[in-house]
């Protein structure tokens, strides 16, 4: 199968997002958080702690804001869900991360035209990391 860029669709001035926030809900709050912060090292630009079930962070990813939030009593998770996030560096980023964490596959070239990694978070949500191919 064959891909190609699809000419720029102009935004409805309504539905036209200025920010996108992706919101995830660990269950083991501390330990996804020390994955973000320290691992990914995407730096913090907001948090809060009014107790158990009142506390998050906002991580600057660069193009869009991840957000922890403590999960709330009776949440229920979301199924079929990952995301992807285009770096600069891709293999130094590989080489940086491949050893700290799971590793779902390693640096591939997809027909599509990027090359790729995937990894998971340790409750499990998958990241793929890609650079485009020139």
């Amino acid at each position: 199968m064959k891909y190609h860029n699809v000419m720029e669709k102009q935004f409805n001035s309504l539905s036209k997002v200025n920010e996108f926030r992706l919101k995830l809900y660990p269950n083991n709050f501390t330990k996804v958080r020390n994955f973000y912060e320290n691992i990914l090292e995407f730096p913090v630009i907001n948090e809060w702690d009014n107790g158990d079930h009142e506390k998050g962070i906002m991580f600057d990813t660069g193009t869009a804001i991840l957000e922890l939030l403590a999960p709330k009593l009776g949440y229920k998770e979301i199924q079929g869900a990952d995301v992807s996030l285009e770096v600069q560096d891709l293999m130094g980023l590989w080489e940086y991360i491949k050893e700290k964490t799971d590793v779902v596959f390693e640096p591939r070239h997809n027909s599509w035209g990027d090359t790729s990694f995937r990894i998971r978070d340790p409750e499990g949500f998958k990241i793929t990391f890609f650079k485009k191919d020139n």
